[in-house]
């Protein structure tokens, strides 16, 4: 767009109308008719002609390097040409599927040079390995910005054939700062249930603390299936249930938690969820990872490079340093764990159950004596596989743990 401006017009009268903009003696489509552009590309421009104004520099309409071509090295080459003849000829579910953005980052990470998508896109297609062009995709809705850390989490699952080997669908749990757009937890599971998105909630607040609010999915985020979590049996919780046990567990940190009304309204966090649907069951693939504990370790390196080297397309910052800025600016609203409360109990699996007359209440197929409050309620609260606890009135009055994990 700028080389092609540079074509019709020159630096110093896009400099002049640019300034005259700026200084609102311009009307914004008086701005568009001097320059020969639409709105999106003058908003563009502008902020690049804001950086050099900032920086005390000449403007320029084209950046240091554009138009020049980039003469790649026989190491690189042979690179691509590995890794383009694989997607072309051996891959299966991939066959064909080029993403010449990822292909751009693994050249980063093992060669430690930056090749723009459009460069290894023109070699595939001067060699053969490319015909068509790629279809325009509707970009997700992306809502307003926080201006602090910890203002807001988006927090998702989605439900993706992660691992093609496999052959079925698996669920990546997934939290992102709003502002920073860095990614404090994720886990990928055989089948999403509540407990996996309290478990996870609570390991991020451990490390990073807790944020004012999480902005989660009215609908789909907690089908709660406690299937091999369980030690006894399987056991299905309604959708709802599922819902209050999330919402439970935050709100006794002083976390509150917004839902919201479609899937365009938490862009951000649908973002982050394509770029991962588009380079780890690529890799799954090539690497024949049939597992989730395997594929766990690719993903923990995608998103390592998406959090501390990758630069984000619409902040053009690095997510990790984005975080890191805005914690020294004193722009975070991030809060530790109260460590005067039971985290245990906040962050397990609230149930029901009336005390019998004898003092013992049942929970999943098994009689359990906590020999006291009979004829009363109390709330069982359960963590998979660890231990079970009864609270009356917020307050544990008993608990087992399970063998192996006292």
């Amino acid at each position: 767009m700028s080389k092609q401006l540079a074509k019709r017009t020159t630096v110093q009268w896009a400099d002049y109308v640019f300034k005259q903009f700026n200084e609102r003696l311009i009307t914004e489509e008086e701005a568009c008719d001097f320059l020969q552009i639409k709105r999106a590309s003058l908003y563009k421009l502008r902020k690049r002609w804001l950086k050099y104004d900032l920086k005390k520099i000449p403007f320029q309409l084209t950046s240091s390097g554009q138009g020049q071509k980039r003469s790649l090295t026989k190491e690189i080459e042979d690179f691509l040409h590995q890794e383009l003849s694989y997607i072309r000829k051996k891959a299966h579910y991939y066959r064909g599927r080029f993403n010449f953005a990822y292909i751009s980052e693994l050249i980063a990470k093992r060669f430690h040079l930056s090749i723009h998508r459009n460069t290894i896109r023109r070699f595939a297609i001067r060699e053969g390995y490319y015909f068509q062009t790629p279809k325009e995709k509707k970009k997700p809705c992306i809502r307003f910005e926080m201006d602090s850390v910890g203002a807001l989490f988006q927090h998702d699952t989605s439900r993706h054939v992660w691992l093609p080997g496999s052959g079925r669908y698996h669920d990546l749990i997934m939290t992102k700062d709003d502002h920073s757009r860095f990614i404090p937890g994720f886990s990928l599971r055989e089948v999403e249930s509540a407990w996996e998105h309290i478990s996870l909630a609570r390991k991020v607040f451990e490390t990073y603390g807790c944020p004012l609010a999480y902005y989660v999915d009215r609908h789909s985020i907690f089908k709660f299936n406690l299937g091999s979590e369980c030690i006894h049996y399987t056991r299905r919780i309604s959708e709802e249930e599922g819902k209050i046990q999330f919402k439970r567990a935050l709100n006794s940190v002083d976390i509150a938690v917004l839902y919201a009304e479609d899937a365009k309204s938490k862009g951000k966090i649908e973002k982050g969820f394509d770029y991962f649907q588009r380079r780890l069951p690529f890799e799954c693939e090539r690497y024949k990872v049939k597992t989730v504990r395997e594929a766990m370790k690719i993903l923990s390196e995608l998103v390592n490079y998406y959090n501390f080297q990758r630069v984000h397309q619409e902040t053009e910052e690095i997510p990790a340093e984005r975080w890191k800025k805005a914690i020294q600016e004193k722009r975070t609203k991030l809060r530790p764990l109260p460590q005067e409360k039971d985290l245990d109990a906040i962050f397990s699996l609230h149930f029901q159950r009336t005390v019998y007359s004898d003092g013992t209440i049942k929970f999943q197929g098994r009689t359990y004596k906590i020999n006291q409050l009979p004829g009363r309620k109390v709330i069982v609260a359960f963590i998979p596989g660890s231990k079970l606890m009864a609270l009356s009135n917020n307050q544990k009055i008993w608990q087992y743990h399970f063998e192996g994990y006292r």
